[in-house]
């Protein structure tokens, strides 16, 4: 994929969609050489690592937080940027760009079994609750209800503008070190007992970012409809790209992520899915040139910003796809399952640590709580990182006392066994 930068300039003279369309095509053909002709599998994990730039002196366990970008989605982001600094002024207005954005559009629809009309291409997850909160007719007498498993950006964003939009914010309580316990029907009792008559939008993680509670998205759907709820909106930053999603079956009306994440994009892009009811009351959060196209209404277009665009990064959130789209997602979701059910014996089995996630996959996902017993987490987090290069995030509340993990495919059983044995050398 490599070319001289006399090289690359010198093609500028081609228009932009014949250069588009040349990156284009290259990355597609780096990411099959991958493994030709076939899904990778469980025998190709071993050799992921070698496809992304991650430091070799370093335990990478924390994909929750932030993802890692593969090296053929990398170079494909440099080649767009490339071509639009190199002359912005055609590269970033012409039309050339309109055709491989709507693929892209296609493209992730598809990874999660939706409309095109009904995907928008946001920043992150925040952005969108964030929509939610500007853009709904709430107000008095309406009520937004979510738990304290919710992250802060699908959450504060309710609780500042709520008084000033007139609408009510019932958040309830689901202390950490409950909540990898709770079954399916135990999680569902729970925000049962909150929905009231008033409720009008309930606010979900697919699986939270802190103990890995996963939130069946199906049975909440159906909870709602039951109660009078009129819209399910959840957060799955932790999920695309980590299990497999499909909304026809979901049931919900909006779902956010956050792609620089679990589908290793780049960072600063990320999409979202509306459904075609809530578009009907749902407004924009802010509105430009690009929302009036008549071809557009009724779309989540509209919930786009159409000012200068991220492009480069809009057209290389599709290679992110395709990356991923080249694993087999059941041999995935089977390694990443295997990956939880060792850490957990290992967790079990040493005595400075412990299990605080969900002990059934179903109910969890490759992010989960490690207790740590002999010293504060943050101090524990801050001495691994220096003396051993390992990245995992801390979490330190009442009666709380954990680091979270968050592995995947291309971690390996090694490195977590690792983590477990300098935690009992601590």
């Amino acid at each position: 994929m490599k070319k001289s930068r006399r090289a690359f300039l010198q093609d500028a003279a081609m228009g932009a969609a014949a250069l588009i369309a040349g990156i284009r095509s290259e990355t597609r053909d780096a990411i099959e050489s991958l493994a030709p002709g076939r899904e990778m599998g469980r025998a190709d994990f071993p050799e992921l690592r070698k496809q992304y730039m991650l430091s070799e002196d370093i335990t990478y366990l924390n994909h929750a937080s932030i993802g890692t970008i593969p090296r053929p989605v990398h170079e494909a982001r440099e080649k767009y940027l490339e071509v639009c600094e190199s002359n912005p002024w055609r590269y970033m207005w012409s039309g050339e760009w309109d055709e491989p954005r709507e693929e892209v559009r296609a493209k992730a629809a598809d990874y999660l079994n939706a409309s095109a009309d009904d995907i928008a291409f946001t920043h992150n997850t925040t952005e969108v609750f964030n929509l939610l909160a500007h853009g709904l007719d709430l107000g008095d007498g309406d009520e937004v209800l979510y738990s304290s498993l919710n992250h802060a950006g699908a959450s504060i964003c309710f609780e500042k503008f709520g008084p000033e939009y007139g609408y009510s914010v019932n958040s309830f309580e689901i202390p950490f070190g409950e909540a990898g316990a709770l079954d399916r029907q135990e999680l569902l009792d729970r925000y049962d007992r909150h929905i009231t008559s008033s409720t009008r939008l309930l606010v979900l993680p697919h699986i939270d970012n802190t103990v890995g509670l996963r939130h069946p998205l199906a049975d909440f759907s159906r909870l709602a409809r039951d109660r009078g709820v009129d819209y399910v909106a959840v957060d799955a930053a932790q999920t695309v790209g980590m299990i497999p999603i499909d909304l026809e079956e979901a049931g919900v009306d909006v779902l956010a992520t956050s792609a620089h994440k679990w589908l290793q994009a780049p960072k600063g892009i990320s999409l979202a899915y509306f459904s075609p009811r809530i578009r009907q009351e749902l407004k924009p959060m802010w509105v430009t040139w690009g929302q009036n196209r008549e071809a557009w209404q009724g779309t989540a277009r509209l919930y786009e910003d159409y000012g200068t665009r991220n492009l480069p990064e809009l057209l290389t959130l599709g290679h992110a796809i395709d990356f991923q789209n080249k694993i087999d997602r059941g041999e995935r979701e089977a390694y990443l399952k295997e990956l939880h059910e060792f850490a957990r014996g290992q967790a079990d089995a040493w005595l400075d640590t412990g299990w605080k996630s969900p002990v059934d996959w179903e109910m969890g996902g490759s992010l989960y709580a490690v207790e740590i017993r002999s010293k504060p987490a943050n101090a524990f987090h801050r001495e691994l990182w220096v003396n051993n290069a390992m990245v995992f995030r801390p979490f330190e509340a009442e009666n709380f006392n954990c680091v979270r993990l968050s592995p995947n495919i291309l971690t390996s059983k090694e490195e977590v066994e690792r983590f477990f044995e300098l935690t009992g050398r601590a």
